[in-house]
């Protein structure tokens, strides 16, 4: 394994799919399918190259052990196209205001999903914001 391939999330392939499916025009739905494409992938590479998750030293508590492995934000996915060229940062900040209004008026989640999650404890709600 390379180093700083535990932590990755935005491998060439997975630039590459957003490059490809990438439309000024996406419906919201659409959107959330690409990041469940894009997530589906990232997943599929790390498992295939037997990457494992970062590790994760707790601040708080002290606990070193595995983090949970990267997951794509809705957000996190409009913030990489910019990134990489592939809109321009007016229309990326548009769709991501945009965004934030049709998450909170639908009550989604982060991902885009309806459901709530709860982290386990205050350690696993710090990885997932670092990731």
């Amino acid at each position: 394994m390379a180093q700083g391939e535990r932590g990755k999330v935005w491998f060439p392939e997975i630039v590459a799919i957003l490059r490809d499916r990438w439309r000024r025009d996406l419906s919201w739905q659409s959107l959330v399918e690409l990041r469940e494409q894009l997530q589906r992938e990232l997943d599929e590479i790390r498992r295939s190259r037997g990457i494992l998750p970062p590790v994760f030293h707790c601040p708080s508590c002290g606990h070193v052990g595995p983090a949970k492995p990267p997951v794509i934000s809705v957000r996190a996915m409009l913030i990489s196209v910019r990134r990489f060229g592939i809109d321009t940062d007016e229309v990326v900040a548009e769709r991501e205001r945009d965004w934030e209004r049709y998450r909170r008026k639908n009550k989604l989640d982060l991902l885009g999903g309806t459901s709530e999650r709860l982290a386990a404890n205050a350690c696993q709600d710090m990885i997932r914001d670092i990731n």
